[in-house]
């Protein structure tokens, strides 16, 4: 019981990060929409299309990492593949979605901004001395 509980817990307090997220964000840019409701469908729908296409992105970048050299030519193939795979994701679910209108400047910033939040959050600590 305390397990599916937590679970729970850990489902809403991500859910409730990318809903307040993308409330902020959405206020920044001009993004209109009819209810809360309507944002928390499209947080859903975000996070369940982003999935599978961040695996999608996840394998691409891994076939692209054996053929490029270099660490920045990397970092540019990863944020041109993983940006092109989110901002798919935030129109499909803008484009399904009747009652919220991103523009598509919108979209593009807020894949980049979710791009760099991935990358701040998964670098790889470097243990001193190594």
């Amino acid at each position: 019981m305390a397990l599916i509980l937590l679970g729970i817990l850990v489902i809403t307090w991500v859910l409730g990060l990318f809903f307040f997220g993308f409330a902020g964000f959405f206020r920044l840019v001009g993004v209109d929409y009819t209810s809360s409701y309507v944002l928390i469908g499209f947080v859903i729908f975000f996070l369940l299309i982003g999935s599978l296409l961040d695996v999608c992105a996840l394998a691409f970048i891994g076939l692209f990492a054996h053929y490029v050299r270099g660490k920045y030519s990397l970092f540019i193939i990863r944020m041109a593949i993983d940006c092109s795979f989110t901002w798919l994701a935030l129109h499909e679910v803008d484009e399904w979605l009747n009652q919220i209108t991103i523009p598509w400047p919108a979209e593009l910033l807020a894949a980049l901004f979710l791009f760099m939040v991935d990358v701040a959050l998964d670098e790889k600590k470097v243990k001193p001395g190594s």
